[in-house]
């Protein structure tokens, strides 16, 4: 009995030793909005996982980066792909100026997408 009672007592003592961590403090977060405060950096061997939206002004495709998101407006998605909620992995470039269509994102000049399940 008074093994437990001395054990209980140094794992409460081990225990309360360690401070707690402080959640009150703020750690910044990886951007997860929809805006493009960055862009994405393309290059040519990589793929990037995107999912077609049909939106008022046109086709987006919302691209994943990480834990970010960013949305585009294709300038050349093949009209197959214009499904909603279909998802693509594919390459591109972004351009340098918004788009014509949904003026509120990027243009972007797709090299190569494929659909994927």
């Amino acid at each position: 009995m008074i093994r437990i009672a001395l054990l209980t007592l140094v794992l409460g003592l081990v225990a309360s030793c360690h401070p707690p961590k402080d959640v009150s403090v703020a750690q910044p977060q990886p951007e997860t909005k929809t805006g493009n405060p960055q862009p994405v950096v393309t290059d040519n061997g990589i793929y990037f996982l995107g999912e077609v939206q049909i939106l008022d002004c046109g086709v987006v495709i919302q691209v994943f980066s990480g834990e970010t998101q960013h949305k585009y407006s294709p300038l050349n998605l093949d009209p197959k792909f214009h499904v909603d909620k279909l998802r693509l992995k594919l390459k591109f470039v972004e351009l340098d100026e918004q788009a014509t269509i949904c003026s509120e994102f990027r243009a972007i000049d797709i090299k190569e997408a494929f659909a994927v399940r």
